[in-house]
């Protein structure tokens, strides 16, 4: 039989091509298909950097927004309050000097003995040495008091000015300290808080920004150490050679290595439902990457963890 009269010649040639031309199809789809799961990604990664970038914004300037009007609230009546403790404390000065003055002349029997023994019951009565001995006291720890109400205020004003374009010559090592002082009720009680600090060379940065990243990562070590005997967070700082190092290490209840991944992932959060938004790291790392900065995390289940933030010295020259 001739081969071009061969039906199954002809039917396995038809099947041969058919399959060749299925499996060229089927490697172009794959192709294509390969391709398009590289621009997905692609605009996977971009979008999460656009959400990242969105949500930092809106959560610095809700946070800025509330500072600015707590701090103006507060800043009103501090002020009066202030000015009237100074007056107050002049007043209470010559008021002792009265005092003094009457105890002497009670001893110098200069006065009539009605008036004195009148004097000396009101003074027992009243226990007005005492009173005379403790007021000191008593308007020290209140000026002490509103002065460290005034820095909270100082603070969350700090926290209200962020704009990404508020590139400044500034010491970090201030901002450290004056996020401290802003959630001092925080931590006090809470925490036993180890500080090393050395003097830091100053930088071109938006301090505001790098505050909220401070606090955020303090704040965090705070609540990973709730559950722990004798929690402390060890808050360390210095320079090396054109970097900046800042280490936030507490011996709380650290992080399993699938948690560490997901840390800067916005949203992500271990708390429970209602008690974290998940922003905090994910703000604190755009800040830092803003900043062309690195935050390094080490951390151990049941070891604690330790948050290092690496920052350039950028000369304002």
């Amino acid at each position: 039989m001739n081969k071009e009269n061969n039906p199954y010649l002809q039917a396995y040639q038809r099947e041969k091509k058919a399959r060749l031309k299925a499996e060229h199809l089927l490697e172009e789809k794959s192709r294509q298909l390969f391709q398009k799961e590289i621009k997905l990604r692609e605009s996977y990664v971009t979008l999460r950097e656009r959400e990242t970038a969105m949500l930092k914004t809106e959560k610095l300037a809700t946070l800025g927004t509330l500072s600015a009007g707590i701090a103006h609230e507060i800043n009103n009546p501090l002020a009066f309050v202030l000015s009237n403790m100074e007056t107050l404390v002049t007043y209470t000065q010559s008021y002792q000097h009265l005092f003094k003055l009457t105890q002497a002349m009670l001893l110098d029997g200069q006065f009539n003995p009605q008036a004195s023994k009148a004097i000396s019951q009101l003074i027992e009565q009243e226990d007005l040495t005492y009173v005379s001995d403790d007021i000191v006291g008593l308007l020290e720890d209140t000026g002490d008091g509103l002065l460290r109400v005034r820095d909270i205020v100082d603070n969350l004003s700090s926290f209200s000015r962020t704009q990404s374009s508020d590139m400044i010559d500034s010491d970090l090592l201030t901002g450290i300290k004056g996020t401290l002082k802003l959630i001092d009720s925080e931590l006090k009680g809470a925490v036993d808080l180890q500080l090393a600090l050395e003097p830091l060379p100053n930088t071109l940065c938006n301090p505001n920004e790098l505050n909220q990243v401070f606090l955020n990562l303090i704040i965090n070590a705070k609540h990973a150490t709730k559950d722990v005997l004798n929690p402390t967070i060890k808050i360390t700082c210095h320079s090396e050679d054109d970097t900046i190092i800042i280490r936030v290490q507490d011996n709380g209840c650290g992080m399993s290595k699938e948690v560490k991944k997901q840390i800067f992932v916005p949203f992500f959060t271990t708390k429970p439902v209602g008690q974290g938004t998940g922003m905090g790291m994910a703000v604190a790392y755009g800040i830092v990457t803003d900043h062309q900065g690195d935050i390094l995390v080490e951390s151990k289940e049941g070891e604690g963890s330790v948050f290092e933030v690496r920052l350039p010295i950028v000369s304002s020259l």
